[in-house]
């Protein structure tokens, strides 16, 4: 498939995403559907944006194979992988909170050869797009990271009963502190000058949650690493291995990440 013909999918599974979810009853989104194949409860709002993806998947004659939390791994024979979070910020978007996204990326077998990644705000419909080497964009415009704010220093990290505490000094710092609750727009607004980094403790993310925003901060000029400052995280494309993540716009920014981590 032609670069320009894989975007032109991925912006159309996400507009089939937003439709879908505009038209659902949000009373329903929070019953529980079953078990996903990552082991927690499926919603009936994350089984219904998975379906939307599958369905175009098949009536595009199944051109990629495709992760998803939900559903797992599906073998279609190719040598693509479509690593997919239909919805990241499940319990914002099943609480009415408006923070929440799609999060999809293409790669093969590691996070480290994803080079096409595309991360949909389901509430603004502003779209974040990357190719590897080709930079990132924000709904069609070019994408860089802003120069850290040292004066009024915006950072996101997760608090509540999964915080860490090196996360909870940033609270008791100068910085005006945030816990948005999904992963994927919280290191896009990295990338867009929203927050000048984010924090994320636990060990917990999978590749679902950070291929396509991983990709979209780099190509911003950001960083991406492990909170031990690994550089590349060596993560293979299934829903196994998991990690802990730090997202900045800038050196000055992780600098100030190597003292508290």
């Amino acid at each position: 498939m032609r670069a320009q013909d894989e975007e032109a999918l991925l912006h159309a599974m996400a507009d089939a995403v937003q439709a879908a979810v505009r038209r659902a009853d949000p009373q329903d989104f929070g019953r529980t559907h079953g078990m996903g194949a990552d082991g927690t409860p499926t919603k009936v709002v994350d089984d219904l944006a998975e379906r939307e993806l599958l369905k175009l998947l098949e009536a595009h004659g199944n051109p990629w194979n495709m992760l998803s939390e939900e559903i797992g791994f599906v073998d279609n024979g190719s040598s693509r992988l479509l690593v997919a979070d239909p919805i990241d910020g499940t319990r914002n978007i099943c609480r009415g909170i408006p923070f929440y996204c799609i999060a999809l990326a293409l790669g093969s077998k590691t996070l480290d050869d994803v080079d096409v990644g595309l991360v949909r705000n389901l509430c603004s419909g502003d779209t974040f797009f990357a190719r590897k080497g080709k930079g990132a964009t924000l709904n069609g415009k070019p994408l860089q990271c802003p120069p850290f704010d040292s004066v009024d220093t915006v950072v996101a990290t997760t608090l509540g009963k999964e915080a860490r505490p090196e996360a909870l000094s940033l609270v008791t710092q100068r910085y005006n502190v945030r816990s948005l609750g999904a992963a994927a727009l919280e290191m896009c607004l990295v990338a867009n000058g929203g927050l000048d980094f984010y924090y994320y403790g636990p060990r917990k993310l999978r590749v679902v949650d950070i291929a396509a925003s991983t990709l979209i901060v780099r190509e911003a000029g950001g960083f991406v690493m492990d909170i031990d400052g690994t550089d590349h995280l060596r993560m293979n494309l299934s829903l196994v291995p998991r990690t802990n993540l730090i997202a900045a716009n800038s050196k000055e920014a992780m600098d100030i990440l190597k003292v508290i981590r």
